[in-house]
């Protein structure tokens, strides 16, 4: 099998995409990549990012191989979810406060968060083309939403919070749990008395 043959069995079990670095780990040279993409087998999408012409193009998973630290949030985790009948016209990322987003300039909505709760509630979700991109859960998800309730619309925040008191699978616990790390017990029982 050639080097070739390899990166194309790579983007097949990765729905038509193929990273710089699924090719260095199988112990194939990075410049096949280019060879590629000047013979129009692959398209470089991103920087380190390529697909074939089976591969859609799946900006949020494209977004977070590059920005590994961002995780979706906000309206972006509620769009992935399936809490929200609105498509973000923004991506929402958390990162941890002290981290340099200033090289991200494509609109993206960023939360700076202490580093002891920054990864409290991550979680993998395919997204709408089955790549799997990393997410707060549900309940990390509605904790900041009550959170940040000021800056949320008031017909999102509504939807997802009636979507989430609806849902089968959700686990006040774990909410409760949240809601104590971050703070904001009060707030999320008023919300859950009103729902």
């Amino acid at each position: 099998m050639t080097a070739y043959d390899k990166i194309n069995s790579i983007a097949k079990a990765n729905n038509g995409i193929v990273t710089s670095s699924m090719v260095r780990d199988q112990g194939i040279p990075s410049w096949y990549l280019s060879e590629m993409v000047k013979k129009g087998r692959i398209e470089r999408v991103a920087r380190g990012i390529y697909c074939d012409a089976s591969g859609d193009y799946d900006e949020y998973y494209f977004f977070q191989t590059t920005n590994s630290r961002c995780i979706y949030s906000f309206q972006s985790a509620l769009y992935l979810h399936g809490m929200t009948d609105r498509v973000p016209y923004q991506k929402e990322v958390t990162v941890y406060k002290g981290y340099n987003s200033s090289h991200i300039s494509d609109g993206t909505v960023f939360h700076f968060v202490k580093k002891e709760i920054y990864s409290m509630g991550i979680v993998e979700k395919p997204t709408v083309f089955g790549n799997a991109v990393r997410v707060y859960d549900k309940e990390r998800t509605i904790c900041d939403l009550i959170a940040g309730r000021k800056n949320v619309d008031v017909e999102i925040f509504s939807h997802a919070m009636k979507a989430y008191a609806s849902d089968p699978d959700r686990d006040y616990k774990k909410l409760r749990v949240y809601a104590g790390v971050m703070k904001i017990e009060k707030k999320v029982d008023d919300i859950l008395e009103v729902i």
